[in-house]
């Protein structure tokens, strides 16, 4: 299928860690891209009752053919687990215990689903893997499971490797490749590895761009970070775009102290449908990032130019509240698919 077959947009997310039913998959549905309708009553539509019990982080995707549906997502509950809490070495225990497959979900129609099933994904030795998605190979006709990982040295429970994000390669989402570093870790001026996390991977021309939180929450010289490259699958090839940050928007009003590491995550990268362009010639993108430390859910932004590293050209603006809606429920770390208007209908009338 082509984008111009695209009329709306499909918008699955969690929407908090207070409950068990929380950190479960929850839909809502929008003609603009910017004013959502939460689903469903606003109730999950897809729960886990596998692994952790709880699923973060979902990632929605359409097959080459346009005639099958993939949800993957974090095995993850924090509500579970208590809530996040330090261990003896320092780090969040959720992200060096924590589960080493993701959680997936098929479908034909988005509405009947099959069975939730867990993915072993992770290296060996990780503490986590967060934050799935997933792109097309082509050239291989492959899908591209990436996602971020810890790895840990089982002696001394301390990392081995600051978190990276690593990929496997599957054609039936049974059979898959060995793990492998798919973005390494960005480096401070020092010298010193950082951690990254929350992958995000758009193709735009010839250039793959990515969208990843880069540092860690009090981690210096970290931000929402834009690399490129035009080998999916060489991690040496990926280069700097930009940090959100230096883009010098202004965050008056969107209860963030700076658009860096210590207040976003979770980026996402889409494409608008054409018939939501400004200019019917000029493609629109968007970026949407989760405002954690302030728990306010997530924060769009919008762009005509990905690589507009200054913002000189002024094609990157920053929403506020006024210009979109995200209806009841608190929109956390998700995603955002284009469909087609016959089934934006078919969701709406199954979902009340």
């Amino acid at each position: 299928m082509s984008i111009t077959d695209y009329t709306g947009y499909l918008f699955a997310h969690f929407i908090g860690e207070q409950d068990a039913n929380q950190e479960q998959i929850y839909f809502s549905v929008s003609e603009d891209g910017l004013n959502f309708k939460d689903l469903n009553s606003c109730k999950p539509v897809l729960i886990s009752n596998i692994g952790e019990k709880g699923v973060r982080d979902p990632y929605l995707y359409r097959s080459p053919k346009g005639n099958k549906f993939y949800l993957i997502a974090t095995d993850l509950s924090i509500y579970n687990r208590g809530g996040w809490f330090q261990n003896e070495q320092g780090y969040y225990d959720a992200s060096t215990t924590g589960s080493s497959n993701l959680v997936l979900w098929e479908s034909e129609d988005l509405i009947n689903w099959s069975e939730p099933r867990l993915l072993p994904v992770a290296p060996k030795n990780a503490g986590m893997a967060w934050a799935p998605e997933m792109i097309y190979n082509d050239e291989t006709e492959e899908f591209i499971i990436f996602f971020s990982s810890s790895i840990m040295n089982p002696a001394t429970k301390m990392k081995a490797k600051p978190n990276a994000i690593y990929y496997v390669a599957t054609k039936d989402f049974v059979n898959f490749s060995d793990t492998k570093i798919f973005i390494d870790n960005q480096s401070d001026p020092d010298g010193k590895s950082r951690e990254i996390i929350d992958t995000t991977v758009i193709k735009i021309g010839d250039y793959y761009y990515s969208a990843s939180k880069d540092g860690d929450n009090a981690e210096a010289n970290g931000g929402i970070r834009i690399l490129r490259t035009k080998t999916l699958l060489d991690a040496n090839s990926w280069e700097k775009v930009l940090d959100l940050d230096e883009l010098n928007l202004s965050i008056d009003g969107l209860g963030i102290k700076r658009m860096d590491n210590g207040d976003l995550e979770g980026p996402e990268l889409f494409m608008y449908n054409p018939k939501d362009w400004a200019d019917s010639n000029v493609p629109e993108y968007g970026l949407m990032a989760d405002r954690f430390q302030a728990d306010l859910g997530y924060l769009p932004l919008k762009t005509t130019d990905i690589e507009d590293r200054d913002n000189s050209k002024g094609s990157w603006t920053v929403l506020s509240d006024k210009d979109y809606s995200f209806d009841k429920l608190k929109k956390r770390h998700g995603t955002i698919m284009n469909i087609t208007s016959a089934e934006l209908e078919k969701l709406k009338n199954h979902y009340k």
